[in-house]
């Protein structure tokens, strides 16, 4: 049987091997406090788009559900106006500017079109104060639908 013995490594490079270290921990430290600001402005970015299609989503939800109530024969704006709202206060979005054409609806002839439209400013919707403050246009969402008759 052979016995190999390996060297043990003498003080000195003991104490160059801890230099090391330190210096790796040093320069990893340094390399995170370049790194993290751009990650976290990252982070909240995708948090911040991920909020717009939220209520992107939420407000063609609600413009399809007004749309439906709308085209009815017997629909009154101020009705409609109220579901869209309800809607929309599912998620917190308040802001909105809810849009009728025609806005009286019961001038509206069976078989013309009606469209429901809303309006909503990203900034009143963000979750990040001022993170993407008049970078982003308002969103606007519509549903056009045609009037049902009663003949």
């Amino acid at each position: 049987m052979i016995r190999r013995s390996f060297p043990t490594p003498s003080r000195l490079n003991r104490t160059a091997t801890r230099q090391l270290v330190r210096q790796r921990a040093a320069v990893a430290a340094v390399e995170f406090a370049v790194i993290a600001p751009i990650m976290m402005l990252f982070t909240f970015g995708l948090i911040e788009m991920g909020r717009l299609m939220m209520v992107k989503n939420q407000a063609v939800q609600a413009t399809r559900e007004g749309a439906r109530h709308a085209v009815r024969p017997n629909a009154e704006s101020d009705d409609v106006i109220g579901i869209v709202n309800a809607s929309l206060r599912s998620m917190a979005i308040n802001q909105a500017i809810i849009e009728l054409e025609p806005e009286i609806l019961t001038n509206a002839v069976p078989g013309s079109f009606v469209t429901v439209r809303v309006r909503i400013d990203p900034d009143d919707v963000s979750w990040v104060p001022d993170f993407m403050e008049g970078s982003i246009p308002d969103m606007v969402v519509e549903t056009v639908m045609r009037r049902e008759s009663t003949e």
